[in-house]
């Protein structure tokens, strides 16, 4: 029997983490992120990191496991997460796999076959995807951004600058790092940059909706309403 697992995906802004922390504290579950910028440690208000006391309890993998500017892919991603769930497995916890880099969760529901890694293992996976309209996603995302700048997102581009990380570097994650550094080098206004990236994230939703329809063996869930309750009810038939 294959070992069973849950996968969380959706759109940004969608409430992915607190799903995931809440299936977590119902199932005996365990959290692997699957985000490609939260693995970075520092980067922590501009990648919507969970913070500590928001887990409720609940342990979180694959977060803050590689310093700034260093090299990481979607196939050191794989490893991990195949180790990380055996070890979670293991010790009689559902691993529940949640994140936004459709790519890294992919590469793990699907098992990707890279060159040089002819074995993976084979999971029995639930996957849940959370796609609200967009009218309804839109005003989350603003206002999710002008949190996260009240929070001190700019400060902590700033303090990875100041710290020796490269403006390139920060530039190459796009998005809210991307803009961060435009408006700290002085090419934007502050008005410019919450108009620039704020278009771009929900230009980023859009194209994850995109992605994530392409998704097979998954369930779409679009009523926000009911979305824990939805995902209560697939993973109790699941298991």
């Amino acid at each position: 029997m294959k070992p069973k697992i849950i996968s969380v995906v959706g759109l940004t802004a969608s409430g992915k983490t607190g799903i995931g922390i809440k299936l977590a504290k119902l199932f005996n579950g365990e959290v692997i992120s699957a985000d490609s910028r939260q693995v970075y440690r520092g980067l922590d208000l501009g990648t919507g990191k969970v913070k500590p006391e928001e887990t409720d309890g609940i342990s979180h993998h694959l977060i803050d496991i590689v310093n700034p500017g260093d090299k990481f892919d979607v196939f050191k991603f794989q490893q991990l997460a195949f180790a990380t769930i055996e070890d979670v497995i293991k010790r009689g916890k559902l691993p529940i796999i949640v994140g936004g880099t459709g790519l890294y969760s992919r590469a793990v529901v699907e098992g990707y076959q890279f060159q040089g890694n002819d074995e993976k293992p084979e999971y029995d996976v639930l996957q849940i995807a959370l796609m609200p309209p967009k009218d309804w996603i839109k005003p989350k995302i603003k206002k999710r951004l002008e949190e996260r700048i009240e929070q001190g997102m700019v400060e902590e581009t700033k303090n990875l600058l100041a710290q020796g990380v490269s403006d390139e570097w920060l530039r190459s994650l796009g998005l809210e790092y991307f803009w961060n550094t435009e408006l700290i080098d002085g090419k934007i206004t502050m008005d410019e940059y919450k108009y620039w990236l704020y278009t771009k994230i929900t230009q980023f939703a859009k194209r994850q909706r995109t992605w994530f329809k392409r998704e097979q063996n998954t369930h779409f869930l679009e009523n926000y309403d009911t979305f824990l309750d939805d995902s209560i009810k697939l993973v109790k038939e699941f298991l």
